[in-house]
């Protein structure tokens, strides 16, 4: 999470649960506090950058369901719905196993989720930093 994410806002709260249930992720961190947790574990951060600030594209319009694409056609509301029932249709048949239709809809709220922390800004799928351990001295 960004550090324009805020814990008090129900609207943050809910997008962070839906990243975090449909992603398998226990509580997400802020970047900042990842940061912290290096220090505190003996590293030193050498670079730290979320690429999302300058990046032309965003990182989260594959998986945007209102945007239409034909080379991502799976991930558009239309996709989504027609990939539903099919999985729905090879689960009743026997070729897809049990439980298939849980994990779809797993995954599409957690597509749904990242797409709208995206939006807001208060979640990044690509902050990049690099760490060392110090050298010691002798």
């Amino acid at each position: 999470m960004t550090d324009a994410f805020d814990p008090s806002n129900e609207e943050h709260q809910k997008i962070k649960a839906e990243i975090e249930l449909g992603n398998g992720l226990p509580d997400v961190r802020l970047t900042r506090q990842c940061l912290e947790a290096l220090e505190q574990a003996g590293f030193e951060v050498v670079w730290e950058k979320d690429l999302a600030v300058d990046s032309p594209l965003s990182w989260y319009l594959p998986l945007d369901k209102s945007r239409f694409s034909l080379s991502n056609f799976r991930s558009t509301a239309v996709g989504r719905i027609i990939t539903k029932y099919m999985v729905m249709a090879l689960e009743k048949v026997g070729l897809a196993p049990k439980g298939s239709q849980r994990v779809q809809a797993f995954s599409e709220k957690a597509a749904d989720g990242l797409a709208a922390g995206g939006k807001k800004e208060i979640m990044t799928a690509v902050y990049f930093f690099l760490a060392r351990k110090p050298y010691l001295d002798e």
